[in-house]
Parts: C-alpha cells; sequence; structure tokens
C-alpha cells in the first residue's frame, strides 16, 4: 500500500471514530427528567426559605420604623410637659377647611418622613385621608396622610373632640403610665368601619394585624420595639376604606384576647 493510500485509510478511520464519539454528545430523555425533577425539588424547598428571608428583612424594617416613631413621641412628650399627643381631633387646614388632625400629624416635626408610617408588608393598609374625608370632613387629614400601616393605643393616645363620633378626653401624662415598659403604643393595625355583624367591628377600632408570618410589631412607652406571635380568628370585616381585613388575636399566658385596642 503506498503512502498516500495509508494516510488515506487513516483519515477515513479517524473520521468514523469522530463520527461515533459525537453521537454520544448531549443527554437522553430519562437525564433530562431527572434534572428537571430535581430543579424542580430544589425550588420547591428553596424558594420557601427565601419568601420567609424577604419577610423576615420585612419585618426588621418594619420594627425600626416603629422605634422611630416611640422615639418621636418621646420627643413629643417631653416638649409637652409629658402630655402624650391625642388620637384625632377637628381642626380646620390651611383653607380653613375642617380637617382631623392625628397623631401622625402631632409627631411629624420630630419624623419628617412619612415612610416610617407604612409597614414595607403593607404599606396601604389604610388610606387615612380618604377616610376622613368619606366621614364628612372637607379637609381629610389635616396633614394630607394618604397610606399608613400602623394603629394606635387609645388607652395611650386619648380621643379629642371630633364631632359627632369622638368627644374630648383630656390626654394621658407620662406620669399616669405605670408600666411604661409594657405598656404598648403603635402596632401594626387597621382601622374599621361601623360593621358589628362582622367580629363585632365598631367605627374606629383598631385590630391587630399579623403581617409578618403570624407575628404583629410593636412599640412601647419606653421606647423599644418587639413582635408579638399572632392567630387569626378565622373572621373578617370592613376597615374605614371599605376594604376587608381579617382579625387577629394576640395569645398572651395561654389566653387568646382579641386586640382590639379600644
Amino acid at each position: 500500500m503506498s503512502d498516500v493510500e495509508k494516510r488515506m485509510t487513516t483519515l477515513g478511520s479517524n473520521r468514523r471514530v469522530y463520527s461515533r464519539r459525537s453521537l454520544r454528545v448531549g443527554f437522553t430523555l430519562i437525564e433530562l427528567l431527572v434534572v428537571i425533577a430535581t430543579i424542580a425539588i430544589l425550588a420547591a424547598i428553596l424558594f420557601p426559605v427565601f419568601s420567609r428571608a424577604r419577610e423576615k428583612a420585612r419585618q426588621i424594617s418594619c420594627l425600626s420604623n416603629l422605634r422611630q416613631s416611640a422615639a418621636a413621641v418621646g420627643q413629643y412628650v417631653q416638649d409637652y410637659d409629658e402630655a402624650f399627643p391625642m388620637s384625632v381631633y377637628l381642626a380646620l387646614n390651611a383653607s380653613a377647611q375642617p380637617c382631623a388632625l392625628t397623631m401622625l400629624g402631632a409627631i411629624e416635626p420630630y419624623i419628617k418622613n412619612r415612610q416610617i408610617y407604612q409597614c414595607p408588608s403593607e404599606p396601604r393598609a389604610l388610606n387615612v385621608d380618604a377616610a376622613f374625608s368619606a366621614l364628612g370632613l372637607p379637609g381629610g387629614e389635616c396633614g394630607g396622610f394618604e397610606f399608613g400601616s400602623y394603629m394606635f393605643n387609645y388607652a395611650v393616645f386619648e380621643d379629642g373632640d371630633l364631632p359627632p363620633v369622638l368627644k374630648r378626653v383630656p390626654p394621658i401624662r407620662l406620669p399616669e403610665i405605670q408600666f411604661p415598659t409594657e405598656t404598648g403604643m403603635n402596632y401594626d393595625g387597621n382601622l374599621t368601619a361601623h360593621n358589628p355583624q362582622n367580629c363585632g367591628f365598631n367605627l374606629f377600632d383598631s385590630p391587630v394585624q399579623g403581617r409578618h408570618m403570624d407575628f404583629a410589631s410593636v412599640n412601647f412607652v419606653d421606647g423599644h420595639a418587639k413582635v408579638y406571635k399572632v392567630r387569626e380568628s378565622g373572621c373578617s370585616g370592613l376597615n374605614i376604606n371599605g376594604q376587608t381585613i381579617r382579625q387577629w388575636c394576640v395569645a398572651v399566658a395561654g389566653a387568646v384576647l382579641v386586640a382590639i385596642f379600644r
């Protein structure tokens, strides 16, 4: 056999080997199905973990908001002879329109950042301005506050004069708070409309809301903030904007209490 014929034979043999090898490149259908199933299983395991991690981050941000609002209330109390701001009272805005001045407006000079009033897990839980406009006040909320997520403990922030709904009660002063480390001020909550057939809700009840994986954030008179374990009661009603909200309960010392701080 000549050298040319030998080279041609070797080249043909190499091509056949290369061709056989090229047929083995890639996955079989079974292998692809195994890979897909493995990815699906990992996703089912990891996605809830990532979801909980994101919610935990939002909970931390929520607690930070409440610590800042607690500090603002503390500054207000020091500036006003140890008196806490009223929850709400009738006033006039710059256009001489009747409006509701809320505790939010009272402490705003000490915060100057309205996002602090919004929980990251439900930043538009309540439209405060629209709520008071719907109650017949042309000026709505005096400061034009729109969306908020936190409610107040009305045993700390007493009612002002808001006829015909509320009658003024003297403000609470700091020395009257016997247990400042245990007395909550602001918390994850909502404001209800009058629908007693649903959870017994009355106008301006302020039920707690479990926004953080069955936990609610709360701040206290002494300035600290923490979370409380809550559970759904199975009942739902309407907030003051006509939106459906669920009722949550707080477990305290083995008992379950409906958390309407009114």
